[in-house]
């Protein structure tokens, strides 16, 4: 989740809090957590903000 594809139009509360647990998980290497959170990252970018976000390669 590096990438920015809401294009900054305004600040989500949403995607900052998906983020925010996405980058939780990762630290304290709960990969159920940073999993979890991309997976609802990716269907809230889909469903609020029309875009859909690449898979990691």
């Amino acid at each position: 989740m590096t990438d920015d594809p809401t294009g900054r139009c305004e600040v989500c509360e949403t995607c900052e809090a998906l983020k925010a647990l996405e980058a939780e998980g990762r630290v304290s290497r709960d990969q159920s957590m940073e999993v979890d959170a991309r997976v609802r990252y990716r269907r809230h970018m889909r469903e609020v903000h029309r875009r859909e976000v690449p898979l990691p390669s």
